[in-house]
């Protein structure tokens, strides 16, 4: 990976965020490229947040987030 990535969900939501963290280490873990690794990690993450389990996600969340969330390298010109 190279670069200084940004990865932001397209709105704020509120709930429980316990079990998010744990998504988005599973989402990180495949072996996509960064780009598609982050996105995933946000869609899935928000995704757990209106859950009340931990564990859970909302299906409908992900997929819209996964197509919405931002994602861009910020400092790609400047690794060395």
């Amino acid at each position: 990976m190279q670069g200084t990535w940004r990865a932001t969900p397209p709105r704020r939501l509120f709930g429980n965020p316990t079990g998010a963290g744990d998504a988005c280490v599973a989402a990180l873990a495949n072996g996509d490229p960064w780009p598609v690794r982050l996105r995933e990690a946000v869609a899935l993450s928000a995704a757990a947040v209106p859950c009340p389990m931990a564990g859970d996600v909302d299906g409908d969340i992900y997929g819209q987030f996964r197509t919405t969330a931002s994602v861009e390298n910020t400092h790609a010109s400047h690794v060395h």
